[in-house]
């Protein structure tokens, strides 16, 4: 038999067994990283409670004067000292959700440690006044048990909502082999939260047999559909080292999905040609090269919800008062609607109805689609307008605020355009990765209006493509500062 990973040599002639992918409606999931977090900032609240209440009681009680500036100091400090402490300590590891961190012995050296650190702001009026010494003693007792406290209601919780499936991770496996096999005997155990999602193939003739007993549940258009629909979160390639070219060209293809990429194999990160240097993990005891991670993960949707839906309020209680005087301007220079709704792709290549004013004689939607160009006789006076201050633009709030759109995101085509884009560059089909935007990264490097030739196409998925990859709430807002410039100077705008 083969000692590749992956290629067994077949022991019998039996072909694989193709089982059509099953279609689930996605259930609401949260992220293990995000719970985690939490109980780090209730440990976090819980120290800096334990150190100051025994101040406030000996204030109150007994009429001693605190030195309130010192004190917030020393419970500052030892909340970060404990908080280090327990991260270093594998305290907040999201691994094993169903069975989430709670050793007694670890958290209480955590604690004493902090406390032994705080002990060093205080010393001087230790040495001056005994009842330092009774603090610290009762504020290392308050402190554990309120730490204690926290991981006591964190451990069944965290393990009941891994029970339920909140923390459900599904992964799949490109390539049917031992990996695939070691992959699916590893997320065996449901309680972990970690489920095997399927066995993808491309050669499932009777030329590629099937040693593991495993059932392959599609070929690669499959597992891309699969993902699109929320089906997946991780996939893994598990191919033989020599088929190198045909890894990269499986990445490259996977690269398009909202998921994690990774493969198991000890080629070396340069097989890639696109993204940054990759890294390694493991998944039980097999060892992963890091092609991508997945976009917005953790903590990121929910600041970018939060982003679109305040500042989006904000803009659209600003604006609201011009959308009848802009609607009434288009009414009585040309016949048609005041907003109109064009199809573009959202997120995973779903299709959305995004708003405008309408600028134009014409509301296309079809298989054809001419855009806009310096001078067009099918531009209006007033659309001019609109479109050199981009007040056209307005109504897709309201798409921002049903959560269609984003604040900043990939700028979204045409279904026309979208095809003919795709066949021209090669990693158009990646800025779906994301929620569309109002402005991007792209409109703000000057590449706003139309696109003439494939070179500012491609240098515009490429900035597309560096948002997805660079994203932090302050480059969206960098973005939205400089996309105000961009309107004021109307660059290509027609």
């Amino acid at each position: 038999m083969s000692s590749n990973l992956t290629d067994a040599l077949p022991t019998s002639p039996a072909a694989l067994i193709i089982s059509p992918a099953v279609e689930t409606k996605s259930k609401k999931r949260w992220s293990r990283q995000v719970a985690a977090d939490l109980v780090g900032y209730a440990d976090i609240a819980a120290v800096i409670l334990g150190s100051m209440l025994p101040a406030i009681i000996y204030n109150q009680a007994g009429g001693i004067v605190t030195d309130w500036v010192l004190l917030t100091q020393a419970s500052l400090t030892a909340a970060i000292v404990t908080h280090m402490v327990l991260r270093l300590k594998g305290m907040y590891a999201t691994e094993k959700m169903h069975d989430f961190p709670h050793q007694p012995g670890q958290l209480f050296v955590a604690v004493a440690l902090a406390m032994v650190g705080v002990m060093g702001l205080g010393l001087p009026q230790a040495i001056r006044e005994g009842h330092t010494w009774v603090w610290f003693s009762v504020a290392l007792s308050a402190t554990y048990t309120l730490v204690l406290l926290n991981r006591s209601v964190a451990h069944p919780l965290l393990a009941y909502l891994t029970s339920i499936g909140k923390f459900d991770q599904r992964i799949a496996v490109f390539g049917a082999g031992q990996i695939a096999r070691r992959v699916h005997d590893h997320l065996s155990k449901p309680e972990v939260g970690i489920h095997f999602a399927g066995v993808y193939d491309d050669r499932i003739g009777e030329e590629r047999l099937n040693p593991e007993g495993l059932i392959v549940t599609g070929r690669l258009d499959d597992l891309l559909k699969a993902a699109r629909e929320d089906q997946i979160d991780k996939i893994i390639i598990a191919l033989p080292s020599a088929a190198d070219r045909r890894i990269a060209d499986v990445a490259k293809k996977l690269e398009q999905l909202p998921v994690s990429v990774h493969i198991v194999t000890h080629i070396s990160s340069d097989l890639i040609d696109e993204g940054p240097a990759h890294k390694v993990s493991s998944i039980g005891s097999v060892g992963l090269l890091d092609v991508k991670k997945r976009p917005l993960a953790d903590w990121s949707p929910l600041i970018k919800r939060v982003e679109d839906v305040v500042i989006g309020t904000l803009l659209l209680l600003i604006s609201l008062p011009l959308f009848p005087l802009i609607a009434l301007a288009i009414k009585l220079e040309s016949k048609g609607p005041a907003i109109f709704s064009q199809r573009r792709r959202g997120l995973n290549q779903n299709i959305i109805k995004m708003l405008k004013f309408r600028t134009m004689t014409v509301t296309e939607d079809g298989a054809t689609i001419e855009q806009a160009q310096p001078g067009d006789a099918r531009v209006t006076f007033v659309g001019r307008i609109l479109r050199r201050t981009s007040l056209d633009e307005l109504p897709q709030l309201i798409n921002v605020l049903k959560g269609d759109m984003s604040l900043v995101g990939p700028r979204p085509h045409a279904l026309a355009h979208d095809e003919q884009y795709g066949e021209i560059v090669e990693s158009y089909v990646n800025r779906h990765q994301v929620k569309p935007g109002m402005t991007g990264l792209a409109q703000v490097r000057g590449f706003r209006g139309q696109t003439t030739t494939a070179d500012k196409m491609e240098a515009r998925v490429n900035a597309d493509i560096d948002y997805i990859r660079n994203w932090s709430f302050g480059l969206d807002m960098k973005i939205l500062i400089l996309t105000i410039w961009a309107v004021i100077t109307g660059k290509n705008a027609h």
